[in-house]
């Protein structure tokens, strides 16, 4: 009852409020990426969703647009803190609120990633999260059959206390693992 039906109604419930809530954060997060990137202010990427079905996800940019230099020296001093705090994620909540995403759940594939070329199924039988078992336990730490092991525990533990779980470490996991 809690996978199927309870669980889209409290996303969509609770990334409306922090929608209105965080509102101001977002104002504040859009002008001063507009004014140390430019426009577009959000990034759009293809990801891969419940049932393997794409979908655009949506984060602030943080990187300007030349493509030869690396990602590291791509990223602006602003963007570094919006990563490193994951300020950048604020507009998937809006991925949230239309059922592309789910506050808790595992990690977006991008298609074609590489890493692993052949992800259990399991995985997709559920919403991609802005959080959950990977992010809590050192996503950017852990390797990416962790991660996968991971998606896959949190496919066989769906609650509502998982979930619940899940969300109040999330804060703890932003900062230990930063």
């Amino acid at each position: 009852m809690y996978r199927k039906y309870i669980k889209r109604l409290l996303d969509i419930i609770l990334s409306l409020v922090l929608i209105i809530v965080l509102s101001p954060l977002f104002l504040i997060t859009l002008i001063l990426v507009l004014i140390d990137v430019g426009t577009p202010v959000i990034f759009k990427q293809t990801r891969e969703g419940m049932h393997k079905k794409p979908y655009t996800m949506y984060k602030f940019r943080i990187m300007d647009f030349n493509y030869d230099a690396p990602r590291e020296t791509r990223m602006t001093k602003l963007g570094k803190f919006l990563d490193v705090y994951k300020f950048n994620e604020l507009p998937q909540l809006i991925n949230v609120l239309k059922g592309d995403m789910s506050l808790v759940g595992p990690r977006a594939f991008i298609p074609g990633d590489p890493l692993p070329k052949k992800p259990p199924k399991e995985r997709y039988f559920v919403r991609p999260g802005l959080t959950g078992l990977a992010q809590v336990n050192g996503v950017r730490q852990i390797s990416h059959e962790d991660k996968i092991k991971y998606d896959i525990l949190y496919h066989e533990q769906i609650s509502f206390w998982t979930d619940l779980k899940i969300i109040l470490k999330t804060p703890i996991a932003l900062i230990k693992y930063r």
